[in-house]
């Protein structure tokens, strides 16, 4: 896979805000990015985690988190720095304990990307059945818009990344 640029999206698909870090990447995967693979995952196991971004230099995972901030609020963390990773975010469902396993993990094991970013979506709603809260699915769309430009600035191509399907 080397040196490329990965978009993980986690999330739970049946419950509501918590399906966004899934939409996101479900949209990054349908642009055929160039360099950039978009992939939801349901899972966050820390050693699927570690296998899936092994060879990027570049991973971003979007998921849902919860906090006092409204819904929407879209809080980016860079997941090398411990401080950051600390202060701010609260994963929405136990997902996100799965990546701050495997941050910590991939650490011991020097098997961490050179840059990995947390795009965390503070979600309203995580009923079953639910689906996404329009706060949350505009905090995507910006997201998204935030991806592309991470994604020709790391490629060097002003015409890259332009599809957002």
């Amino acid at each position: 896979m080397g040196g490329g640029i990965l978009v993980i999206g986690l999330g739970n698909a049946l419950r509501g805000d918590d399906r966004v870090g899934l939409w996101v990447a479900a949209r990054v995967a349908a642009a055929h990015w160039p360099q950039v693979t978009g992939l939801p995952l349901e899972a966050a196991d820390p050693m699927l985690l570690l296998e899936t971004w092994a060879g990027y230099e570049r991973v971003y995972v979007v998921d849902a988190v919860a906090g006092s901030l409204p819904a929407g609020t879209i809080v980016r963390v860079d997941l090398l720095r411990r401080r950051e990773r600390q202060a701010v975010v609260t994963p929405a469902t136990s997902h996100g304990l799965g990546l701050a396993h495997a941050v910590e993990l991939g650490r011991a094991l020097h098997a961490l990307p050179r840059h990995l970013i947390l795009y965390g979506i503070v979600g309203r709603e995580f009923v079953y059945g639910g689906s996404l809260s329009p706060d949350v699915e505009a905090a995507a769309r910006r997201v998204l818009a935030r991806l592309r430009r991470a994604c020709r600035a790391a490629t060097g191509r002003a015409e890259a990344c332009t599809n957002t399907r």
